[in-house]
């Protein structure tokens, strides 16, 4: 009968486990498709679609387009399921780099006019689309703060992504239209519906230190740097160009952080 050593039934045991380890850590990575999503930076969003292809061996061929609503700009890339990464550039200067999962990549970009991050789904198997809305974001961090562009990629299914310059927070927008992004104790929370109406929620920081901003998106656009949504001084988004008031706001925000029924900041009977 062979008897082996106790430090050699050690040493493989250990091997094995280790390897169990390093197989179980590894992140399933998205595949072949088409995806759709939005990057986000501190004066942009642009809507972003890709295609994967199959090939027989090595990273997968990647290419596409980001829809600046004054520009559209190619970009070619690729895959790498063994690493689980997209990496996307330009000859103009855009770089994209993301971790790519099973149905979704995230990551970051930059560009020669801005940076921020990125999120995109696959599209559904069963030929609905993914959901894009774009928007602004409001800090009552700090007094008289700018709003800064702030966007929300779903899928029908009910999983979301809530991007801004500098997140990607995974979340939920549920059959109610019930928006919630949360990420370390922070949370980005709301009501969107795909068809318009009341579309605004409010931010969280990430020690639960309650509202700290408000939040306003629409279905995106085109024709505009953001995505075909103004972020003018009211805080709505609007329904034409960038800076052109064309029609009514989503609901605005004032000092006391709760939506208004009207188009302004203006006494226009708060919902308080």
């Amino acid at each position: 009968m062979l008897v082996r050593p106790i430090s050699a039934v050690r040493s493989f045991a250990l091997a094995a486990a280790l390897a169990s380890l390093s197989c179980a850590s590894k992140p399933t990575s998205g595949g072949p498709g088409t995806y759709r999503g939005v990057m986000v930076g501190a004066v942009e969003i642009g809507i972003l679609q890709v295609t994967v292809e199959q090939t027989a061996s090595g990273p997968l061929p990647a290419s596409g387009t980001v829809d600046l609503g004054d520009a559209v700009v190619s970009l070619s890339g690729t895959l790498d399921q063994s690493s689980a990464s997209l990496s996307l550039s330009s000859p103009a200067g855009y770089q994209l780099a993301g971790d790519s999962r099973s149905g979704y990549v995230t990551g970051s970009y930059q560009d020669p006019q801005d940076a921020g991050r990125f999120a995109l789904y696959m599209d559904p198997a069963d030929g609905s689309s993914v959901q894009l809305f774009c928007g602004s974001f409001v800090s009552t961090a700090t007094t008289g703060s700018s709003p800064s562009p702030f966007a929300v990629t779903a899928l029908p299914s009910g999983d979301a992504i809530c991007v801004g310059a500098n997140i990607t927070w995974r979340g939920t927008l549920d059959a109610n239209d019930t928006l919630a992004c949360e990420n370390n104790g922070g949370l980005f929370y709301g009501n969107v519906e795909a068809d318009g109406g009341n579309q605004w929620g409010t931010g969280v920081d990430n020690n639960g230190n309650g509202n700290y901003g408000t939040w306003t998106v629409a279905p995106c656009g085109n024709g505009a740097s953001d995505g075909g949504v103004s972020i003018d001084a009211d805080n709505g988004p609007d329904s034409g160009a960038s800076g052109t008031d064309v029609g009514p706001d989503a609901p605005a925000f004032d000092a006391d952080n709760s939506p208004d029924a009207g188009a302004s900041n203006a006494a226009d009977g708060d919902v308080d």
